[in-house]
């Protein structure tokens, strides 16, 4: 018996190899394709800005040249567009700071202090390039072209080198249809030539190469699938090539056509292939949600990621009750008079409708503007200002500013001491630590569960683009594609947060300086510095004054009235 076993186990094995190596061997050209792609495309993108670089330096004044110029710096963008799928998943922070970072200055994130890193790439020359009067502008472009050769150099080395896995490819394809849609065709990264559409058309293409390589893994397990992933992707090509007019492309029309149905076509092809995820391999949070099939849903973004929070935690619903009612109780204030949902009233989408807030005892205002704290998780850092670097952080800055719950946590627990029944909600929501059941520690972790469950995508606009209901009205579906494109609302108020969350990871809040006047006769700016006055060294640029976070607008008819200063009272 057991020799008829092993006689029938070596029967199965050796009818097994074979199919599983050539199963092995298919997978394995299917990654030496993608990865002979994106080799290829590293040379081309060399050889193109190779090109541009000797135009630049050899510049002259004529509108012939300056026209061949700009000709060879859109096709070194549409080079880059080939590749930028995986440059980004790659190689990310050295892409943003060499290649095509936005034509901005920033500080060194790394250090305390102020390192200033002034722009270079792309989008710089972008500007350049296309400026008004583009030879007077030639030493600059000059010393940017030289630049982007002698950058891309080092990074090309090491792409070149790069172990690229199957899930990579899957994670990369995906990311780049985020960032298609937010930061392409919204203009983000073309600011002087506008050109955002043919560029959208070459990276999709470059997706659905990618893509393609795999059709054999799955062809006889769901052919449906394959065609329906090629179908899209030839006609959303199409789509922008046909549609090739920034101010009248219809966004909306591409983000429920096209987008959505490609992110979520693209996971299941993922799971078809029975390549590992992201999740299986990795225990760590990400910014957002691998498994969301759509970038406007309820999932797409990592709450947990944001808040720093086990939102999975055993205890996680009575935190948050206790949480909540912490936010509704005056005894966090010295005055025993006014709580969180004094400033942020839930009527109000948790703002007040003041111009600035109320002090403590009513004693003229606090500095700034209370704003939404619906969604409010979604970011890096909180404040207008940036000061707060975590939610639990941010509620001791209220709880020991002076214009606001002018406390300390000395008075906090001694007054939430006398309650027995407080005593009892802690005990019972941080039983895993008895001994600091009732702490500062656990007051503000309280806090911070429930405002991280203060969140919504739920809006009629979210319904509409997840295919949850069958239509929108005309002008909301018109002031969508005016944000997205034409007025460049979206090149700031990212989708799908609609604030300074940065597509598409997710990982950084900015802030802008937009000059925001003292009165709305705009006769003056505001004398609040901002973002430089937070106490961080590393903010303390000159480009940070008068900076102010980028505040999501969700929810905006509910939040009046507007800006850091609340100086506008409508939209």
């Amino acid at each position: 018996m057991k020799k008829q076993f092993i006689v029938t186990l070596i029967v199965i094995i050796t009818l097994t190899i074979p199919f599983l190596n050539f199963k092995y061997k298919e997978s394995d050209e299917s990654l030496l394709t993608v990865q002979q792609q994106f080799h290829i495309g590293l040379t081309n993108f060399e050889q193109s800005i190779a090109h541009f670089n000797e135009l630049a330096q050899n510049f002259d004044a004529s509108e012939a040249y300056i026209q061949k110029l700009q000709e060879a710096h859109l096709n070194n963008r549409l080079a880059f567009k080939q590749i930028e799928l995986f440059l980004e998943y790659y190689e990310r922070f050295a892409v943003v700071k060499n290649l095509n970072g936005a034509p901005l200055p920033k500080t060194e994130p790394a250090v305390a202090e102020v390192l200033i890193v002034n722009p270079t790439g792309l989008q710089v020359l972008d500007e350049l390039v296309f400026a008004e009067h583009p030879y007077e502008e030639r030493k600059e472009i000059q010393k940017h072209a030289m630049k982007l050769v002698g950058s891309y150099k080092e990074i090309k080395d090491y792409q070149m080198e790069v172990a690229m896995t199957h899930r990579h490819i899957f994670e990369a394809a995906r990311q780049e249809l985020v960032r298609i849609f937010t930061l392409g065709v919204t203009g983000f990264d073309t600011p002087g030539s506008v050109n955002a559409l043919p560029e959208a058309a070459v990276a999709m293409q470059s997706i659905a190469e990618a893509i393609h390589a795999y059709y054999p893994l799955i062809e006889n397990k769901n052919l449906t699938l394959v065609k329906e992933v090629q179908n899209t992707f030839e006609e959303a090509i199409s789509y922008l090539n046909t549609n090739n007019d920034f101010d009248s492309f219809d966004r909306l029309t591409f983000l429920k056509k096209y987008i959505n149905p490609l992110y979520k076509s693209l996971y299941e092809f993922h799971l078809a292939t029975g390549v590992e995820t992201v999740d299986e391999v990795n225990p760590q949070p990400l910014p957002f949600n691998y498994e969301a099939t759509n970038i406007f849903g309820n999932d797409f973004l990592n709450v947990e990621y944001f808040a720093q929070l086990d939102l999975d935690h055993e205890l996680s619903e009575e935190r948050i009750e206790l949480g909540k009612l912490l936010f509704f109780d005056p005894i966090l204030s010295s005055t025993n008079d006014r709580s969180c949902a004094s400033c942020h009233r839930p009527e109000k989408a948790f703002t007040d409708g003041l111009k600035t807030s109320l002090a403590t005892g009513n004693q003229g205002n606090v500095q700034r503007n209370a704003p939404t704290i619906m969604n409010a998780v979604y970011a890096d850092k909180y404040f207008y200002d940036l000061r707060g670097l975590t939610l639990e952080k941010q509620s001791k800055h209220v709880i020991f500013d002076e214009k606001e719950f002018d406390t300390n946590f000395k008075e906090i627990l001694g007054k939430i001491e006398q309650s027995q029944e407080y005593q009892s909600l802690f005990k019972s929501a941080y039983s895993d630590h008895p001994k600091y059941s009732l702490s500062a520690a656990t007051i503000t972790n309280a806090l911070a569960y429930y405002v991280a469950s203060l969140r919504s995508f739920n809006s009629p606009f979210d319904q509409y683009v997840r295919n949850e209901r069958e239509d929108l009205s005309p002008s909301a579906k018109n002031g969508f594609n005016l944000f997205m494109g034409k007025a460049a609302c979206g090149t700031c108020h990212f989708a799908p947060t609609f604030n300074g969350s940065v597509p598409p990871i997710y990982e950084e809040s900015e802030s802008e300086i937009l000059g925001v006047p003292a009165t709305a006769e705009n006769k003056e700016l505001d004398s609040d510095i901002g973002r430089v006055g937070n106490q961080f060294p590393r903010d303390e640029a000159p480009f940070y004054i008068h900076s102010f976070k980028t505040v999501t607008v969700r929810n905006a008819a509910m939040t009046a009235p507007y800006m850091h200063n609340g100086v506008y009272e409508t939209l």
